[in-house]
């Protein structure tokens, strides 16, 4: 009985550490800070650097980090793309994909509290779309799927979060650029 108390104790010990991802309210707490900043909350959080590159006058930079990354292949939970810009002028954006229906089920019901309420949806490129805004932020939405080595495949969810004045000058405001 003891054995099994222990195993049952160590199980829910590990499960949350091993399936732990980032809440939509750090997400947007990353998307606040600088680079120096956001590198090091997402590696204390245990989140793996792959790759950086400087912005230009005319393009974001970015870092990209992954979380649960395979040692064998670029294959992992999650990834993170930090946007940036060299101007105050454009604030940074921040871009999550995820695996797990789970967690786009959580990120969804937490737009949804905060008020976020559906702009637009739609089908481009065989990915659908779909942007939520709230008071001051616009997430865009894409679920798709991909198929792996053996013809299986998977859904592949992602978040772009940005300000809502950031969001009008983008390709997914669709719906100002038809005024």
């Amino acid at each position: 009985m003891k054995n099994i108390l222990t195993l049952i104790l160590f199980t829910l010990v590990t499960i949350p550490s091993i399936s732990q991802n980032l809440s939509l309210k750090q997400l947007i707490t990353v998307r606040k800070k600088n680079m120096a900043e956001a590198e090091e909350y997402l590696t204390l959080r245990n989140w793996s650097f792959i790759s950086a590159e400087s912005a230009t006058t005319d393009k974001y930079g970015g870092l990209s980090f992954a979380y649960n990354k395979s040692k064998f292949n670029d294959n992992a939970e999650s990834f993170i793309w930090l946007y940036f810009s060299d101007s105050e002028n454009y604030p940074n954006r921040l871009s999550i994909q995820i695996h797990k229906k789970e967690k786009y089920n959580e990120y969804i019901t937490q737009i949804k509290k905060w008020g976020g309420k559906i702009y637009d949806s739609y089908i481009e490129d065989d990915v659908f779309f779909k942007v939520y805004q709230g008071s001051t932020i616009t997430y865009i939405i894409s679920t798709s799927t991909q198929k792996d080595d053996f013809s299986s495949s998977s859904t592949i969810y992602s978040f772009f979060i940005l300000e809502n004045d950031d969001f009008k000058h983008t390709k997914h405001n669709r719906k100002e650029s038809k005024q």
